[in-house]
């Protein structure tokens, strides 16, 4: 295995935390994309999803796999799934308005979770949404319930069921858009649909690839 130096990668996230645009508001949504990544042992699958914003119905999807070599550390997932969730997303050749990851954005130790890292990289606006907090505190505001870390309100928190949904800023969106946004992106599951139907397909991968491994 490759070695990844830990004290190098939070010190480029502090560095890259900068660059984050958390005030910025589209414009205009067309079209969205979902990112998501599953394993099966070593091997990474990665799919981008892309969906229309008006009714959230799939346009089309790209599946990239490969060896993943850097280890898992809480707060450091983008350097370990970043690299082939960009793989994906060049084989969808398109120009999105917004990106969905599955992770967290500035509600993040060094506020540059994966999908900042992403948004950043890109140059795209991204949310990153998760199921788990990574780092802060929920707080109510209004009678609505937000995710404080480092003393910035970063996320919008979205109950559905059991569940809750950690929607945050990752780059080139505000918190404002976040919530205004939030009713379009749910379609009747617990998860907002790009990222339901990239974590559907990518387990649907994985499924078939252990299968074929098992002969």
């Amino acid at each position: 295995m490759s070695f990844f130096d830990h004290h190098r990668a939070s010190v480029l996230q502090e560095k890259l935390s900068k660059l984050v645009d958390a005030s910025h508001e589209p414009a205009k949504i067309d079209e969205v994309v979902g990112l998501d990544l599953s394993y099966v042992g070593g091997v990474g699958f990665a799919v981008a999803t892309l969906h229309k914003y008006s009714d959230m119905s799939l346009v089309k999807y790209s599946v990239a796999s490969d060896d993943v070599h850097v280890p898992y550390v809480p707060g450091l997932l983008a350097f370990r799934e970043a690299p082939l969730m960009f793989v994906a997303y060049e084989l969808l050749n398109t120009d999105p308005d917004l990106i969905l990851v599955n992770g967290h954005g500035i509600t993040h130790p060094r506020f540059f979770g994966i999908a900042s890292h992403v948004g950043v990289v890109l140059n795209k606006p991204t949310i990153g949404v998760a199921r788990r907090i990574l780092s802060g505190r929920e707080v109510v505001i209004n009678g609505e319930r937000y995710l404080e870390s480092n003393g910035v309100l970063g996320a919008y928190v979205v109950v559905r069921g059991a569940t809750k949904v950690y929607l945050s800023i990752g780059h080139k969106v505000s918190l404002r858009f976040i919530t205004e946004i939030t009713p379009k992106l749910f379609r009747g599951h617990e998860l907002p649909e790009p990222i339901y139907t990239a974590d559907r397909i990518s387990k649907q991968v994985r499924s078939r690839v252990a299968r074929a491994a098992r002969g």
